[in-house]
């Protein structure tokens, strides 16, 4: 019998291209064309620096995805770095890189303009480093996951399920980002995802930026940015629709990025759950599995999650232990790296 794949974003294109690369000739992705808010509109970034074996574990595995198509997805490791502004995060940097090592990642503490030369670095009081860690384009990650499912067979649809498609199937996923709650209810299943606004603010382009920036976040304050065609992208906490306040915190840390106004400015969602982990799994209802909820990491961890996920729909032992998604579970899971 089918299986039909609700959602097509990267996270539904994953399942989908996994379940094929399992000899799953029937799989089926149905999308309406909703507007891009979580895939399309990411920041970029892929990170190894997750403050759980899980997370850590989930990224290692993604890696080789990225790594092995890095000229088509614009996958450069340009590393991670995070900042400590304040003594509470010196300290919480040092438990992080700890406990990183430990699961063997090669932490390091720069000096912060050897990494990024323009960077004021006045009253930072750490650094942690992983060269594993970079950036990448996100559609492009989305159109060479499609394009592979396609080529073993899968097809993707541009229309919503239709109930006869849902009904005769013998498994359905729901993985349509913020939508996800609103398909779980026509199919009678509980999926608690809600929509936070993120923004991400261009300044540039700066002829002086160099292209192998570091993906740069200051721990304490949340702002962060990359580099993106001799633009920096900037995103924080905070109103997500006023520049004043990233342009603040820029004239301090970066302020030769810091003229003027933005060059452009986009608004996206993060599919946020409870605990900012991904729903990945079976639900209530027999045959009906979740695969939402990533909280801002859906991209970085599709590949891994996409193959687990799979390989549990057919019964076969996942490569990667995920049954603490379970969208049934109560209690949090804890990382905190979690912006």
């Amino acid at each position: 019998m089918p299986i039909a794949v609700l959602g097509g974003g990267v996270a539904g294109a994953s399942v989908a291209l996994h379940l094929a690369k399992l000899r799953r000739r029937d799989v089926t992705v149905y999308d309406p064309g909703r507007p891009a808010t979580s895939t399309e509109r990411a920041l970029g970034g892929f990170r190894t620096q997750h403050g759980s074996r899980l997370n850590v574990e989930l990224a290692l595995r993604s890696r080789e995805f990225f790594v092995s198509r890095a000229g088509r997805i614009g996958f450069q490791s340009n590393g991670y770095l995070y900042l400590a502004d304040d003594e509470a995060a010196a300290a919480e940097l040092a438990v992080r890189a700890e406990f990183q090592v430990e699961l063997g990642l090669p932490i390091e503490h720069p000096e912060p303009r050897s990494k990024v030369p323009f960077l004021e670095p006045d009253g930072y009081l750490g650094t942690n480093f992983c060269a594993l860690d970079g950036v990448y384009l996100p559609p492009l990650v989305h159109r060479a996951m499609v394009e592979e499912a396609e080529e073993l067979g899968v097809i993707f649809r541009g229309e919503a399920a239709p109930p006869e498609a849902v009904e005769q199937a013998d498994a359905v996923v729901v993985a349509a980002g913020t939508w996800s709650p609103e398909l779980g209810r026509s199919l009678g299943v509980e999926l608690k995802v809600e929509a936070l606004e993120r923004s991400v603010f261009m300044a540039g382009p700066f002829d002086w930026l160099p292209n192998d920036l570091p993906m740069t976040l200051e721990a304490g304050s949340g702002y962060h940015f990359r580099e993106r065609d001799r633009m920096l992208w900037v995103m924080g906490p905070g109103d997500q629709r006023d520049w004043s306040h990233f342009r603040t915190w820029l004239e301090r840390r970066a302020p030769a990025a810091a003229q003027g106004e933005p060059t452009s400015h986009w608004t996206g969602s993060y599919e946020v759950s409870f605990d900012h982990h991904g729903l990945v799994g079976e639900t209530e209802r027999s045959g009906v599995w979740a695969c939402c909820g990533f909280s801002g990491h859906g991209v970085m961890q599709s590949p891994a999650v996409g193959a687990a996920l799979a390989a549990m729909i057919v019964g076969e032992t996942p490569p990667v232990d995920i049954s603490a998604l379970s969208p049934l579970r109560t209690e949090p899971l804890l990382d905190r790296t979690q912006l």
